[in-house]
């Protein structure tokens, strides 16, 4: 069992070569908080521009599409804006809700993806204080990223990560 996520940490302008040689078009990212959450500032992180203590966001790379879907998002919406776009991953950010919430959330949008037959067309990444690799394994998702994750973190994962599922064709 994988408790954290180890990938090699890559430059920007690393990352976007890699992508560009490698994956052949820019990676579609659609992230929201979900549900009732409404805590944007760890996905804000991620995705804008600005990033994180100088560390830029998703939408700073040439490589990949980010989209900020914002908070309070249903999981149906969020779905459904991700087959939209074509989004090749969909980040979730989730705050720790009362009586597991978040995890009652986190699995309905696996259910989600699976009853619409789409759940491996798409990459399901998780985020959030309470989070880890492993819950975020547990709930169905395919990686989970906890306090301190930085942008260029989630950068450099994704890129990783999706060449690897192109190359072995899944």
């Amino acid at each position: 069992t994988v408790h954290a996520i180890e990938t090699p940490a890559l430059e920007s302008d690393e990352i976007n070569t890699l992508i560009e040689e490698k994956f052949g078009r820019p990676i579609v990212v659609v992230g929201a908080t979900a549900g009732s959450d409404c805590h944007t500032v760890g996905l804000d992180a991620i995705l804008n521009m600005k990033g994180y203590r100088g560390d830029p966001g998703l939408e700073r790379y040439s490589m990949y599409r980010a989209y900020n879907l914002g908070a309070q998002v249903e999981n149906e919406r969020l779905l459904a804006k991700a087959l939209e776009l074509k989004a090749d991953v969909v980040l979730i950010s989730q705050v720790v809700t009362q009586k597991e919430a978040h995890l009652k959330n986190l699995t309905h949008f696996v259910d989600l993806t699976e009853a619409e037959d789409v759940r491996d067309q798409l990459m399901l990444v998780v985020g959030g204080p309470r989070i880890s690799h492993a819950l975020a394994k547990e709930v169905g998702f395919d990686a989970g990223f906890g306090p301190g994750t930085s942008p260029g973190q989630v950068a450099s994962y994704l890129a990783q990560e999706m060449i690897a599922r192109k190359e072995s064709g899944s």
